[in-house]
């Protein structure tokens, strides 16, 4: 075994400022490894074939270079143009994975200047041992730079409008590393045993327990060991069409799974080498990014749990996997996690509980130190599950983050909040958190405002005053029910004088 860093680490690489620095890797037994860092040095002896050497943290700087090397094998790897500023996780599926080239604002993006300063390394998928063997892909496992326009549109879109964010206002480099599986559930992403710890999560163990049990092992492991077809041109040209939100509503309407050959390995289907399976890509993925010093987690996700029908406990879920990251890098970072965007679809694919789920991520939010919920009303498309709008999610993220984590007060980054309902006679006022310099309508509100009487809508007048909402009508005395943007596709109608949407929500008054 020869000297070999972590693929994290490598040639334009961002490290986390003002925070120990955890570099490590594999060699030779019994060897001495030495990292050097800006004048500072730090060995590890080699145990078990591993070594992790720990640097004091080092303040923010442009260009540097960090080598690593081997008192036995006699080896030296340089790893030039280092920077050191602020690093960013950034994970969930398929719409934080989604790519740059496919954003509407990609003409406008791709005229920016260049940025040798935010820079982005994609974690190679992997869902097994063997995995990268079998499907590895040369787009991943490398730093990139925001310069040549191949490297920009492989970028995470809301990770790079965050990140032009972060760069902006702390001028120092700023580094994501995108850690990503489209289609894949929360739990996938939380340790065994965090799951089996709580009892609202048995129900996804037994999902794929029950799968399990009934597995034709010697056919499975068979299939699975063989190398995936390279992508058709066909395939390739649905893949591009799906993600752009082009009209495949006549596909997914007909589509019916159930009809499809049977197969002996598919890789979304349970089993020990699925890509769903729970903590397969927290053992493949996630771990081989910690202890990678970064600033906090942004995350995006929640539409698997959605169409697996786990809505009920998704606030569950997430705490669990909250607490387990945290206690895989050893410290409570900050979280920020965005919510699903409106979406209806169709078929199969359709939206089940988009609305409940947005509550339970909120609820998350609101019961686990320093994790903030980004509401993204504003940014979704009726029949797209990929929306392509991500610079309003991303820079609204941004913003949020550098009021929270970087303490600039002067943004009015958070979304709007109901704060309390009032009713007197037949009028309810509703007053809200976060309004800026008062609320504003972009829209038609009755197309998300439902005021109801006796579990049956009820006509109504509504006005803005300055900070309130003011709803009238004959409510005889009535408890009323309001309701605002409670369905799978509601698009934000109410809006603070900053542009973000209100969370959507449910009161009831006497």
């Amino acid at each position: 075994m020869k000297l070999n860093p972590a693929a994290l680490f490598g040639e334009h690489m961002i490290l986390q400022r003002d925070s120990e620095l955890k570099i490590w890797g594999t060699s030779r037994e019994n060897d001495t490894v030495t990292v050097e860092l800006n004048g500072e040095k730090a060995s590890s002896p080699v145990i078990n074939g591993e070594w992790m050497v720990t640097l004091d943290p080092q303040p923010a700087c442009f260009k540097t270079a960090m080598t690593i090397s081997s008192l036995l094998t006699e080896e030296t790897i340089t790893f030039k143009d280092v920077a050191i500023g602020e690093v960013w996780l950034a994970t969930g599926q398929s719409n934080m994975e989604f790519l740059m080239k496919y954003d509407f604002d990609l003409p406008e993006t791709k005229e920016l200047p260049d940025d040798e300063y935010l820079r982005c390394y994609t974690t190679p998928q992997s869902a097994y041992l063997g995995y990268l063997e079998l499907d590895s892909r040369p787009a991943r496992g490398f730093w990139r730079k925001w310069n040549t326009y191949d490297n920009r549109i492989n970028f995470s879109a809301v990770a790079a409008y965050m990140g032009m964010i972060l760069r902006k206002k702390l001028n120092v480099p700023v580094g994501i590393i995108s850690c990503n599986w489209g289609g894949t559930p929360v739990t996938a992403w939380t340790a065994l045993e965090d799951i089996e710890a709580n009892p609202a999560l048995q129900p996804v163990l037994k999902w794929h327990q029950d799968a399990c049990d009934s597995t034709n092992w010697p056919k499975y492991m068979a299939a699975s060991d063989r190398k995936p077809a390279p992508i058709s041109p066909q395939q390739q040209r649905f893949n591009d069409r799906f993600m752009m939100g082009e009209d495949m509503s006549e596909f997914f309407k007909n589509f019916d799974p159930s009809k499809l050959p049977p197969v002996d390995f598919a890789p979304y289907n349970p089993g020990p080498r699925s890509i769903v399976r729970p903590a397969g890509l927290y053992e493949q993925m996630l771990k081989k990014t910690a202890p990678y010093a970064i600033k906090g987690v942004v995350w995006y996700q929640g539409e698997d749990d959605d169409a697996r029908e786990w809505v009920d406990f998704y606030d569950e879920s997430m705490k669990t996997m909250v607490a387990c990251w945290r206690k895989l890098w050893g410290w409570t970072f900050p979280f920020f996690q965005i919510e699903l965007a409106p979406f209806q679809g169709v078929g199969v694919t359709g939206a089940k509980k988009y609305d409940v789920l947005r509550h339970k991520q909120h609820q998350a939010a609101e019961e686990t130190e320093d994790m903030y919920d980004v509401c993204i009303l504003d940014a979704g498309e009726q029949f797209n599950i990929h929306p392509r709008h991500k610079k309003i999610v991303g820079e609204r993220l941004g913003r949020i983050v550098m009021k929270h984590v970087y303490g600039d007060k002067s943004l009015v980054a958070d979304c709007p909040e109901l704060e309390k309902a009032e009713k007197t006679g037949n009028t309810v006022t509703l007053s809200f958190e976060n309004r800026a310099d008062g609320l504003k309508v972009r829209g038609c509100l009755r197309s998300a405002l439902k005021v109801m009487t006796d579990n049956e809508p009820v006509e109504y007048d509504a006005e803005i005053n300055a900070d309130k909402l003011i709803i009238t009508g004959q409510f005889d005395n009535k408890k009323v029910r309001i309701e605002y943007c409670e369905a799978n596709y509601a698009p934000a109608i109410l809006f603070n004088s900053e542009n973000n949407p209100v969370y959507g929500f449910t009161c009831e008054v006497e």
